[in-house]
């Protein structure tokens, strides 16, 4: 009987197993709650900090924006060149179109104009 009280003794049971562990628990939480402060502090402090790949993504999307408003300027302006150009054209040729009907009409009437030949 004294083999199986020895035995018995040495031998964990699930009840010192669930203490063990809620010790260890317990220690663990109090560790966390403890080092909480300390770690929130220092997390405030740090500021972030931009990697060099992020930096340069910005600076090369400023520089498409820069490109883009350039470019959509010129391109407003040669788009008005081209409605002044095509304005001008129509002009000559309504001003063409006018003369050449006038020297029709002369010819039909039998009218000849003194104009000297261009």
């Amino acid at each position: 009987m004294a083999m199986a009280t020895a035995t018995a003794m040495t031998s964990t049971t699930t009840i010192d197993m669930t203490r063990r562990f809620r010790i260890a628990a317990v220690s663990l939480a109090a560790a966390s709650l403890q080092l909480a402060p300390m770690i929130a502090a220092h997390a405030a402090g740090d500021e972030p900090q931009e990697s060099s790949i992020s930096t340069h993504a910005k600076s090369f999307g400023e520089a498409v924006k820069r490109d883009a408003k350039a470019v959509g300027a010129k391109c407003k302006e040669g788009a008005h060149r081209v409605a002044v150009a095509a304005k001008a054209v129509g002009h000559e040729v309504a001003t063409a179109a006018k003369r050449g009907a006038a020297e029709t009409r002369e010819a039909f009437r039998g009218d000849k104009s003194e104009k000297p030949a261009s």
